[in-house]
């Protein structure tokens, strides 16, 4: 439930618990989630909140939040990217499926995950939502960047801000929880460290055999991460890695890869500290083209060439 955070994220569980407890609960809340992967849980950890809050059963309660959890509760529903838009077709359903009463309580919740890849379009479908609130629904948006959401949708939202989440533990320990937010938050955790394990063989392969590595792209990354959303994750884990590799270089601590300072030094090696920042700079702009829909193929070739030619 929601105590599980009040020490991690003080601030917005003082806020979203005031609400409840108070019954002045928002017809919207946007949550600025600062890549926290507890992000969802949160969220619907304060659904349950909002949901059970007049029931007084406790068998009751256990039931709908294990409900709620199996996806299972009828007025909860969650709406998720295809990986790179949240189509206007999903909202348009949705706001023909809440013009009805709520089925089981006396709330009806919507999750918007991911709500900054709404596009113009589909963002202003769901802004008259907002602009005419109806009683007892309760809207809850989540985004990575808030300044990629239309100001007229922020305004109309109670914004909370999420503490990032910070780590204590190994590079698949920690991944394991971030990958939790995506498509893969099912996985096993030796599936988890699996993908962790081949994002670092890759970047050892392309550092040791430089342009070479084209040659070895399908066996390395397409055979391996067989579609965009698992590009994008990879690429999201291959920044983070070279993030730690500038920390090395400049003498600081590494924030995730402490578990793998034996690679991260090879790799140090062949590269300065000027060579290293300009390739964290390739990776980001790879991770936003793969977003943009573009050939994935093209991509991992030209991320190659960047990579290892002349910075």
């Amino acid at each position: 439930m929601l105590e599980d955070f009040k020490d991690s994220q003080n601030l917005a569980y003082s806020i979203l618990n005031n609400a409840i407890s108070s019954n002045k609960i928002s017809h919207a809340y946007l949550f600025d989630c600062n890549e926290n992967p507890d992000a969802m849980k949160i969220a619907l950890s304060f659904a349950k909140m909002i949901i059970c809050n007049d029931i007084n059963d406790e068998d009751d309660r256990v039931n709908i939040c294990r409900r709620i959890d199996d996806g299972n509760y009828l007025d909860i529903k969650i709406i998720e990217s295809d990986g790179i838009w949240i189509k206007k077709d999903e909202l348009i359903n949705l706001q023909n499926e809440f013009s009805k009463r709520a089925i089981e309580g006396k709330k009806k919740i919507y999750i918007i995950n991911e709500a900054e890849k709404m596009n113009v379009q589909t963002a202003n479908s769901i802004l008259k939502f907002l602009e005419e609130p109806v009683d007892d629904i309760v809207a809850i948006l989540l985004v990575n960047n808030i300044n990629l959401v239309l100001p007229t949708i922020i305004s109309r939202c109670q914004v909370i801000k999420l503490n990032k989440k910070k780590y204590a533990l190994t590079s698949n320990e920690n991944f394991f929880y971030l990958f939790s937010n995506s498509k893969y938050g099912k996985i096993s955790f030796d599936e988890a460290s699996s993908i962790i394990d081949d994002v670092v063989n890759f970047a050892f392969f392309m550092e040791k055999n430089g342009l070479d590595s084209i040659i070895y792209s399908k066996k390395i990354w397409h055979n391996v991460f067989k579609d965009r959303e698992a590009s994008i994750m990879a690429m999201e884990l291959l920044i983070n890695l070279y993030v730690d590799i500038v920390r090395y270089k400049a003498g600081v601590d590494v924030n995730f890869y402490k578990d793998k300072i034996d690679i991260i030094d090879v790799i140090a090696s062949y590269n300065d500290l000027n060579r290293i920042a300009k390739k964290v700079d390739i990776l980001i702009e790879a991770k936003n083209n793969l977003k943009r829909n573009l050939n994935i193929n093209l991509l991992i070739d030209k991320l190659i060439i960047d990579m290892c030619g002349d910075l």
